[in-house]
């Protein structure tokens, strides 16, 4: 059983947003924190319990959110949940329906609102919101002093064409990748790309290429020497594996529910696209293919279309037990 440990320098509230009129007295829900580090939030409703867990409730982070019917026979009847306006995809695991909400690490300073309707859960209105406070987050930015020199023709618009179709290429196979959708295919809690961990970058790190300004970094380098076995953080289908331009040899798998890991700069690849892979199974070598200035692993996550640190995935306790 996890244990909650109460911390009393941050309250998260739970309110309902309906009319002034009718607003039910705002009840403070204490976040909790375990001995892994992550928080999480638990709410009993008359027909219902809820559960989220999360690193922190910041930008560029993973909620995981549970549902429990307090009647078993209801886990069968339709259900609507939306998070920041988007609908989110629920999949049922025994008793409980579960989802994993992206918080954009552009999300906007405010609340964040999660949405569920049901006629069961919800007799009278039929729904119900729930407002989270954002965390205030803050992502590294790389001093002009310490931009990082790659080869120019990373960073320069004048490419033969040749150059330029391919990249197009790369793009649209990209697309065509992150487009795909398949029910959830894991049960386990996600793991570690590599045997040995040294982070070297940090997820959405600002910074400069040769004195241009770079996107943010859209996932986290991971230290490693060419040739390092690269493993599957989690179960799926292998829906990109070829070289492109930024990238080098890039592979993208499909977790299910629009959730994406992604493993980029590699030396090798050792999948093919539509093979199922295993959580822990190799799937490539440590490299500094493509856009990279020396040997690492950039390993990256999507859902629903929006980038989340991958890390966050990772550090979630709570979906091996919902099995």
């Amino acid at each position: 059983m996890v244990r909650y440990f109460s911390i009393f320098f941050i309250i998260i509230f739970f309110v309902q947003a309906v009319p002034a009129e009718s607003r039910e007295n705002k009840k403070k829900s204490p976040k909790h924190i375990t001995s892994s580090g992550n928080y999480f939030v638990k709410k009993e409703e008359k027909n219902f319990s809820l559960l989220m867990e999360a690193r922190r409730f910041g930008r560029g982070e993973v909620i995981y959110l549970r549902l429990t019917p307090k009647d078993k026979k209801w886990i069968n009847e339709s259900y609507k949940v939306s998070w920041l306006g988007k609908d989110v995809i629920l999949t049922k695991r025994e008793n409980s329906m579960i989802a994993f909400l992206p918080i954009s690490p552009d999300t906007p300073a405010g609340a964040m609102t999660l949405e569920i309707v049901s006629k069961i859960f919800f007799v009278k209105r039929g729904q119900k919101q729930y407002q989270i406070i954002l965390e205030p987050t803050k992502f590294q930015v790389i001093k002009k002093n310490q931009q990082i020199k790659v080869d120019e023709k990373f960073v320069t618009k004048e490419l033969p064409k040749e150059v330029l179709d391919f990249i197009q290429e790369c793009k649209n196979a990209k697309e065509l990748a992150f487009s795909k959708s398949s029910q959830l295919q894991f049960q386990k809690n996600f793991k570690n790309p590599l045997e040995s961990i040294y982070i070297t970058s940090k997820f959405y790190v600002r910074r400069d290429y040769n004195n241009k300004q770079g996107r943010p970094h859209g996932g986290v380098d991971f230290r490693g020497k060419t040739g390092t076995p690269v493993y599957a953080i989690q179960d799926g289908t292998v829906v990109l594996a070829q070289k492109t331009y930024y990238e080098g040899n890039f592979t993208i798998i499909d977790h299910g529910n629009k959730i994406f890991s992604f493993y980029m700069h590699q030396d090798e690849i050792k999948v093919k696209v539509g093979e199922q892979v295993k959580q822990g199974q190799q799937i490539g070598t440590v490299g500094t293919t493509g856009m990279s200035t020396g040997p690492h692993l950039h390993l990256g996550a999507k859902i629903n279309g929006v980038l989340v640190d991958p890390l966050s995935l990772i550090a979630l306790q709570s979906i091996s037990e919902s099995n």
